[in-house]
């Protein structure tokens, strides 16, 4: 296994240990000390992955694009919803955390390698992760003016991520020519990071988000996989040409 995914892999188990700390300190900023760690994670494993210039083009273009979104959406509520953002993410630009499209960015890099598509189905996948965290990020790190009817979260947020997902997916589809390869430990980090976000949910007590997720991402591990070995298996298969 290459280095970039046993560093992947560490920080799941590095999460689990932040989170039996907090089950004994109730600190949480642990939670938040967790999340930053995801971020050098992701650009190690990005340019060991994928090459400098790749990095750099995709981060700078979801970064720049998600704070964009971010802006819009806590001056307007278009498209997520009225929210705002705590303090506790340390300092911002009108408004909008910096620290938050450091998170867009890296879910959305680890969410395309879990699958060979480029736009819809990784939006998808990220759109899953924020069901997962949502409910739980909302009761610190931001507050929804006109809570939703998923355990506080507006249906309008989710609606949101998908149309953002897909809008930054298109626009990085269209400037790096890359093609995902046919690798297992992307789907399997995906899922993991997903059921990980579970335990989170149910450690502060939201125990129906959590189960709620929990299928959610069995169903896309169990979709992904089968997908996933049956183009490896067909492409591994020698027809005669047919000339």
């Amino acid at each position: 296994m290459d280095i970039e995914w046993k560093i992947a892999y560490g920080y799941i188990i590095f999460g689990s240990i932040m989170l039996v700390i907090y089950l004994f300190t109730h600190n949480y900023e642990l939670s938040v000390a967790a999340e930053i760690v995801f971020i050098p994670v992701y650009f190690f494993h990005s340019i060991r992955l994928k090459g400098t210039k790749y990095t750099a083009i995709f981060f700078s273009v979801s970064y720049s694009l998600s704070f964009i979104v971010e802006i819009i959406g806590v001056h307007t509520g278009i498209p997520f919803g009225k929210y705002s953002y705590s303090t506790i993410l340390g300092p911002e630009l009108l408004s909008v955390p910096f620290a938050i499209p450091f998170l867009w960015s890296s879910l959305l890099y680890f969410s395309s390698l879990a699958t060979r598509g480029r736009i819809m189905i990784p939006a998808i996948l990220l759109t899953a992760l924020d069901i997962s965290f949502d409910p739980r990020f909302s009761r610190h790190l931001w507050h929804w003016a006109i809570p939703g009817i998923y355990f506080g979260v507006p249906v309008t947020n989710f609606i949101g991520w998908l149309i953002t997902s897909t809008f930054i997916y298109s626009i990085l589809y269209f400037l790096i020519r890359d093609e995902n390869k046919a690798d297992i430990n992307g789907l399997i980090f995906y899922v993991l990071l997903g059921f990980f976000q579970c335990i989170e949910d149910a450690v502060v007590g939201l125990f129906l988000p959590a189960i709620i997720s929990s299928i959610i991402f069995a169903s896309i591990f169990v979709s992904g996989y089968l997908t996933w070995n049956n183009k490896n298996t067909y492409s591994s298969l020698n027809f005669p040409d047919n000339k």
